[in-house]
C-alpha cells in the first residue's frame, strides 16, 4: 500500500521522561519517524515466546535489545516496523548477533498466540536465534506497555490502536532511544545499536 493512504492505527500519547508525543494519525511517511534520546529503566518482565516458552527479560542483561510493539493482523504500520527489524537483523554481523537481541511484543494478545506469532515471524524471515516474538496475559503485557510508554486501545477484534514504538535498550536494561512512527530506518537503528555496543 502507499504510505500516503490513511493508516487505521492511531499514534496514542507516548510519555517518556515527561516528554509527550501528541496523538496523530498514522498517515505520516517513513521519513517522519521521530527519534528521541531517552533514559528509561526497563523493569523485569516475564512473557511467553513463539515456542510457548517462558521468556524473562532479565536473561538479556548484557546485550543491546531492539524492542518493537506490533500485532499480527495490523494492516499498515506493524508490517513496516517488522520489516525494519528484519533489515536490522540482516545488517548485524555474526559477532554482533551474539551481543544484540530483537523482541517484538504484541499489542493484541487476544489473537496473537505463540503459534500465530511463530507463523508471523517466519513470514518475515526472522532468525529466531536472536529474535523472539512475545505474548502473554493482558495484565502482564499492560505492565510492559506502560513501562515503555506504549498506549494500547482495542477497537475491535483484530484491530488495535497503539503507539508505533521501536526502542533500543542498552546493556543495563535502560531504554536509550525511542523511534515513534512506522518503519524506522534500519541504518539509523544499527548506528544507535553499535553506539551502545561500543560503550
Amino acid at each position: 500500500m502507499k504510505l500516503g493512504l490513511a493508516y487505521s492505527c492511531v499514534v496514542l500519547a507516548l510519555s517518556i521522561n515527561s516528554l509527550a508525543v501528541q496523538a496523530v494519525a498514522h498517515d505520516v511517511p517513513q521519513k517522519n519517524v521521530e527519534r528521541r534520546a531517552v533514559v528509561v529503566p526497563i523493569n523485569e518482565f516475564t512473557l511467553v515466546d513463539q515456542n510457548s516458552r517462558e521468556f524473562q527479560f532479565s536473561k538479556l542483561t548484557g546485550r543491546v535489545v531492539v524492542v518493537a510493539f506490533a500485532y499480527t493482523t495490523c494492516p499498515d504500520v506493524c508490517p513496516l516496523i517488522t520489516a525494519a527489524l528484519r533489515q536490522v537483523q540482516n545488517g548485524l554481523t555474526q559477532d554482533e548477533r551474539n551481543k544484540v537481541f530483537l523482541l517484538t511484543i504484541t499489542t493484541d494478545p487476544e489473537i496473537d498466540s505463540p503459534k500465530v506469532l511463530a507463523g508471523y515471524g517466519k513470514r518475515y524471515g526472522a532468525d529466531f536465534a536472536n529474535w523472539s516474538f512475545l505474548t502473554g496475559d493482558q495484565a502482564a503485557l499492560q505492565k510492559v506497555w506502560k513501562n515503555f510508554g506504549v498506549g494500547v486501545k482495542r477497537k475491535a477484534r483484530g484491530l488495535v490502536d497503539h503507539t508505533p514504538l521501536t526502542a533500543v535498550v542498552d546493556r543495563q536494561a535502560k531504554m536509550r532511544v525511542a523511534y515513534i512512527g512506522p518503519g524506522p530506518d534500519a541504518k539509523v537503528v544499527l548506528r544507535d545499536v553499535r553506539g551502545l555496543l561500543a560503550q
